[in-house]
């Protein structure tokens, strides 16, 4: 793939604020281009790092930013395992993005309705695509190669076709 490029990094120290940067260089050119920035977050470790660093920027605005999850799990949002939760009290309290630019999981629905619904306020936010597609995705990895709660050699990475309901909530 030309023009693509795998930095690494000795730590998030020095990981952090390259993050920063790009997703602050995505953002003004998506919004430049088409009038928002699309962002899909996992969580992990990558909450704290990306919290800290972006609210160190002093002209942070994310007034058009729309935020998807890529990485959920279906406990209420103040249980410490829901990236939603952690993005809010770590980032999204202390910055101007509009409520209704963060998708949301209703955690009060059983999952495969709670699936169904995300699905639907996806296809709302991407009327033109038959799959959302972000502008910029930030994907952790887990120390065990896992990502957005798929796990090596786990049975779900075998299913083919249209994506179940049972890949998209942990």
């Amino acid at each position: 793939m030309a023009g693509r490029r795998v930095l690494v990094f000795p730590s998030s120290a020095e990981l952090g604020p390259v993050l920063a940067q790009l997703v602050t260089s995505r953002a003004g050119k998506a919004i430049g281009s088409h009038g928002r920035f699309t962002l899909g977050l996992s969580g992990g470790s990558l909450v704290s790092m990306l919290s800290k660093e972006l609210l160190a920027l002093s002209e942070l605005d994310c007034s058009k930013w729309l935020v998807g999850f890529c990485d959920e799990r279906l406990v209420s949002f103040d249980d410490p395992e829901s990236t939603y939760g952690l993005y809010k009290s770590q980032l999204f309290s202390k910055i101007n993005i509009p409520e209704s630019g963060i998708l949301t999981i209703d955690c009060s629905l059983p999952v495969n309705e709670c699936a169904e619904d995300y699905t639907r306020k996806l296809k709302e936010v991407f009327p033109d695509d038959d799959f959302p597609v972000f502008d910029l995705l930030l994907l952790g990895m887990g120390p065990d190669g896992h990502t957005c709660s798929l796990f090596p050699d786990h049975p779900l990475l075998e299913v083919r076709g249209s994506y179940s309901n049972s890949g998209l909530l942990q």
